[in-house]
């Protein structure tokens, strides 16, 4: 098994929003307030959307990489 097959997204109901695994305002979200998904697709019907930090949908699946300064 593969990092790939282990991600899960972590989705605040509150905003619904969907963050990846370490997105910051994402890790911020209280703990009664963070739903689980193992897909975006699960997410996003459900009704949630992309952060706009980490933008879980973009580029690789996994961790949210921080720009380089």
């Amino acid at each position: 098994m593969n990092f790939i097959d282990n991600i899960v997204f972590n989705a605040c109901i509150t905003t619904g929003i969907i963050c990846r695994p370490n997105c910051p305002p994402g890790r911020r979200t209280k703990p009664e307030n963070r739903i689980y998904f193992k897909s975006l697709d699960e997410a996003y019907n459900q009704g949630f959307r992309d952060c706009l930090v980490c933008k879980p949908s973009i580029g690789p699946p996994g961790p949210w990489a921080p720009k380089k300064q």
